[in-house]
Parts: C-alpha cells; sequence; structure tokens
C-alpha cells in the first residue's frame, strides 16, 4: 500500500467514525440550519418502550434528548455513562434516548428485545421516533446526522446545548444552576460549524503533498498559510491530521508535542493518525513510538469492538521494542497470548 492510498484510507476512516460517533463535522453553507436558544423542537414518538411518557417539554425542567440506534457500537459504549447521568441528576433532570437511523430490519420487537436485554446500562427513557421526523426536525434541523449525539433542553424549553454525550459532564450542571450561557454557545457553535467546513475542504488541497516521500514541507507552508487565516483550525480533524504526517517527516519530536496537545483537543481522539503514521517507520525518537503505543492503547479502551486484541497488543510490543523498552514490549507479548487464549475459549 503506497503511502498515499494509506493516507487516503486514513482519513475515511477517521472522517466515519466522527461521522458516527460526534455528528458530521461539515456543514453544508447554503442550508440554514437551527441555532442554540431557539425554541425545541416538537417530540415525534412512535413507541416508548422504557419509562415514562414525555409528550412535551414542561417549563422549569431540564431535559436531555439523545440520539442511538441498535447498530451504532459508540451509543452502546455511551449507555452506562448516560445512565449515571439520569441517575445522578434525577430530581433535575428527564433523559430521553429516542433511536433514530434503524436500519429497514430492525423492527420494533428487535428494538424492544435490545433495549430489555441493557437493563441497567439503559437506565432512562427510551422511544422510537414517528416516520423519521425526530432525525428530520431534531437532527437535520441543527446541521447534524452521525450518532450518538444530545440535545439539552433548558427551563425556558430552549435547546441549550447540542454535542457529544461524553460532554455532558461539563454542561449539565451549569444547565440546571441556570448558569448557563446560550448565547455564548450559540456563538461557538457557529464558530465551530464554519471552521469545520473549511477544514473538510482542506482535504484534496494537503493531499497534493502527500505521498512518499511527498512535500512536507510544502505542506506544512500550506497549513501556515491556512493558519494565517483561521488560526482556530490548528487542532481541527483534518488540518491536525496533515501537520502529524507532515511534522513526522520534518521534526518527529515536534510531531509528538502537537500530537499530544491535538488528541486533548478531539471529542473523538484521531488516534488512528497517529498508530498509521508511526507504526512500522524506524529512527524515530523513543517519545514516538510511546505515543503510538498509548494511542493503541486508548483504542482497545475505548472502542474494543472495532479492535483485535492479540494483533493490537503485537504491534505495541512491537512499538515499545522501537523505544527501547524492554520490559513494556514483554508485558505487551504476554497480553497478546493472553488475548490468544481467551479467544480460543470463546
Amino acid at each position: 500500500m503506497t503511502m498515499l492510498r494509506k493516507l487516503n484510507r486514513q482519513i475515511r476512516l477517521l472522517t466515519a467514525i466522527i461521522c458516527c460517533a460526534a455528528g458530521v463535522q461539515a456543514q453544508q453553507p447554503a442550508v440554514k440550519v437551527k441555532t442554540l436558544g431557539e425554541p425545541a423542537p416538537s417530540l415525534y414518538i412512535s413507541n416508548w418502550i422504557k419509562g415514562d411518557k414525555v409528550t412535551a417539554f414542561e417549563k422549569g425542567k431540564v431535559y436531555v434528548v439523545e440520539f442511538w440506534a441498535t447498530w451504532c457500537k459508540p451509543c452502546i459504549a455511551g449507555m452506562p455513562h448516560l445512565s449515571e447521568l439520569a441517575e445522578k441528576y434525577k430530581k433535575d433532570v428527564t433523559v430521553l434516548g429516542v433511536s433514530i437511523h434503524e436500519r429497514k430490519e430492525t423492527t420494533l420487537p428487535v428494538i424492544e428485545k435490545f433495549v430489555a436485554g441493557m437493563g441497567d446500562k439503559m437506565k432512562y427513557n427510551v422511544a422510537t421516533e414517528q416516520n423519521n421526523l425526530m432525525a428530520e426536525n431534531w437532527m437535520k434541523a441543527y446541521g447534524e446526522r452521525g450518532i450518538p449525539y444530545s440535545f439539552v433542553v433548558d427551563q425556558q424549553g430552549r435547546v441549550a446545548w447540542a454535542g457529544a454525550p461524553k460532554n455532558l459532564d461539563k454542561v449539565l450542571p451549569q444547565v440546571v444552576a441556570g448558569t448557563w450561557d446560550v448565547k455564548e454557545a450559540a456563538e461557538k457553535r457557529k464558530e465551530w460549524q464554519r471552521l469545520s467546513v473549511i477544514d473538510n475542504n482542506s482535504i484534496p488541497v494537503m493531499n497534493t503533498f502527500m505521498g512518499n516521500p511527498g512535500n512536507p514541507t510544502g505542506a506544512l507552508k500550506k497549513i501556515d498559510s491556512i493558519l494565517a487565516e483561521n488560526p482556530g483550525l490548528k487542532y481541527y480533524p483534518k488540518v491536525g491530521h496533515f501537520t502529524f504526517y507532515a511534522l513526522l517527516k520534518t521534526d518527529p519530536e515536534k510531531a509528538v508535542e502537537f500530537g499530544k496537545e491535538w488528541l486533548k483537543h478531539n471529542d473523538y481522539p484521531p488516534f488512528s493518525t497517529v498508530t498509521d503514521a508511526v507504526t512500522g517507520k524506524k529512527n524515530l525518537p523513543a517519545s514516538a513510538y510511546v505515543l503510538a503505543a498509548g494511542c493503541y492503547q486508548a483504542q482497545l479502551d475505548l472502542y474494543p469492538w472495532s479492535m483485535d486484541f492479540p494483533a493490537t497488543y503485537k504491534k505495541m510490543a512491537e512499538l515499545y521494542t522501537q523505544a527501547g523498552d524492554k520490559s513494556k514490549a514483554a508485558e505487551m507479548l504476554k497480553k497478546a497470548d493472553s488475548a490468544v487464549a481467551e479467544k480460543t475459549t470463546h
């Protein structure tokens, strides 16, 4: 596989993860989307599967409307966390989990069986949408498609926040206390939408600098020109992706420092960019191999359904060997053997 093909594969993978787990980043500038602070759309529910029925948003109460599907692995992984929040804020917040984007063959009994099987891992109100109206009037209306995705409706019946469910911990305390600044949140969201379009549009331009060996110096100069106009793009997914690759070829230590910051700035950290860029490469600083090994571990922890555990531990062992850490390398090989044994017994 050539370097250019690998980069293109990585970009497609990164886009797919974001699409499924955080919503599609790109917004169509010609389409007017709703903004935070507007009255919440109506609820279009066909069936209540678990918990109390909610027909409308009552003034003085806070609601979380979270969208999920039975096929969505990140949705399933986040359900225990949402259940914890529902329990923690049960006096002040009503959590509604609404199934959308289900496949044609996924009937109501299938969804009901799924919810029953989740038990206390899905300890909040659960419903199915009516005729795609929740997806249309909520997700699409706000310029989103990917799930899991959540909205917070405040005491005034306004959509006070929209984003990845993992960030509800930061938002809910402020909304419940009445200290959440909806206007500020709306401005930040508009800027995020604007920059996301530019970020996605950078792909064809930056691809011209990629390859083996490519033109990493030219890539960094082009990125500098992009950031000169929009400095906020520095840690966005696509610009960050090309920055890391280019720095790894020109200044590996600087690439490691950038990579650490880049991972911190994303709701769904682009771990696979780092692992793809570093794995199999020679003569990099030890810090690069350690960073990549850490990214593999993060993927095992956060996205276990998508990972081959034995193969990943072996890759981590090789990375630690290249980093000069024989002890960690041996530890990873033992984990690889244990993972193989576990797969065999199951």
